[in-house]
């Protein structure tokens, strides 16, 4: 007989997929499945994904909610009420964790009439982040989705987040207790490939397209290197169906024909193609969300891991990972001729590159690998009182 979960996890979130949120969410799992004997995940699927599964490898009971509402705080409102009924039902009755990374999963858990801890894991805030999803988006319920997120800091058990910059943001915001949150940065798994392969004449963006990434400036920037025999690679982490309308953009702009196109490759795959980038860019935008927010963008150390250096935006969730010079390169943000100019002096500079990729991926490897993130997450669950 299969043993009834201890814990749950709740992502409003498709899970598995090429997002970098998906590798995040593998992680916790693996952290809380070496933490639980049994969990319960309860996150969104696509079409072809099983609506409920038992994956026995994970010893993992996995829920995806694939209802298809159009209206987005409809979608979350039917959401929470699905995790609330998940949750009280005999099923659930051995939960002593509950981790949430959103206030969706979180208000849902907190609503219910079970004992049991809660960890939220906050990577952004959705009263900063759907404003660059949703123009429309109204200030009234801008403001009720913020109060949703003051109530799961302040009725949370413990807090969890990447970014130190995000940790100030909830104490100084919502006044959140210090104490209650750990900064639990992003880790990487280097994956194996293939060696001594020399470094090819092309840059690499590689993740989603929000606008806060800043891919209009690299266009921009791309543009003043067309004299330059070099390529532009995009990785997208989505389908092209998602992204159309930069495609668009680089047809305006004039750069499409000089842009390598690739759609959601797995991690074996995009591994290779960061390790034979010469460089990759992170050109964030200076937004709100990324500098009020705070984020800990999993690409740069990605790319860093691999000995590949990255050339980014310089931002203070940057600068916390990148050492300007010596393990990485850094640029003011939203400006393409910089960035430009700055791409263009390091295609004359091999060798510096060479160097500061490898101080990249000792660093990483010194101080971000998952494995270390994972046992800090252990320790995390495991100091709860009753856990």
């Amino acid at each position: 007989m299969t043993p009834k979960p201890e814990y749950a996890y709740i992502a409003f979130d498709v899970f598995p997929s090429q997002k970098g949120a998906a590798t995040h969410i593998d992680h916790c799992l693996k952290a809380l499945q070496n933490t639980f004997a049994t969990g319960i995940l309860i996150c969104l699927g696509t079409e072809e994904m099983p609506s409920f599964q038992y994956d026995s490898e994970r010893k993992l009971y996995v829920y995806r909610f694939k209802e298809k509402i159009r209206n987005f705080l409809e979608r979350t409102q039917q959401f929470q009420n699905t995790v609330t009924k998940l949750l009280q039902l005999p099923l659930a009755e051995y939960v002593k964790l509950v981790h949430f990374r959103d206030v969706w999963g979180g208000v849902a858990s907190l609503n219910t009439n079970v004992k049991f801890h809660t960890v939220f894991e906050v990577n952004a805030f959705s009263h900063l982040e759907l404003p660059n999803r949703y123009s429309n988006s109204s200030p009234a319920a801008l403001a009720k989705i913020k109060k949703l997120e003051k109530r799961c800091l302040l009725d949370s058990t413990a807090i969890i987040t990447p970014s130190p910059i995000t940790k100030s943001f909830m104490v100084k915001t919502f006044d959140t207790n210090p104490k209650k949150i750990t900064v639990i940065p992003n880790g990487v798994s280097i994956f194996k490939t293939k060696k001594n392969t020399p470094k090819s004449r092309y840059i690499l963006y590689f993740g989603a397209f929000q606008k806060w990434q800043g891919i209009k400036t690299l266009f921009k920037a791309f543009k003043e290197l067309n004299d330059l025999d070099l390529r532009l690679m995009l990785c997208s982490s989505v389908p092209q169906k998602r992204i159309e309308v930069y495609q668009d953009l680089a047809r305006d702009i004039g750069i499409f024909e000089r842009i390598d196109w690739f759609f959601e490759l797995n991690k074996k795959e995009l591994a290779q193609k960061i390790k034979d980038a010469f460089l990759t860019v992170a050109p964030l935008t200076a937004c709100n969300r990324n500098i009020v927010q705070g984020c800990n963008p999993l690409k740069v150390l990605e790319s860093m891991s691999y000995g590949t250096p990255v050339v980014a935006s310089k931002l203070p969730v940057i600068e916390h990972l990148i050492e300007d010079g010596e393990t990485g390169f850094l640029v003011p943000p939203d400006r393409p001729q910089l960035l430009g100019r700055r791409i263009r002096t390091l295609m004359e500079r091999e060798k510096l590159v060479g160097q500061v990729g490898s101080k990249a991926k000792k660093s990483i490897e010194e101080k971000y690998l998952w494995e270390d993130q994972e046992l800090k997450m252990k320790n995390l669950y495991l100091n709860l009182e009753y856990v």
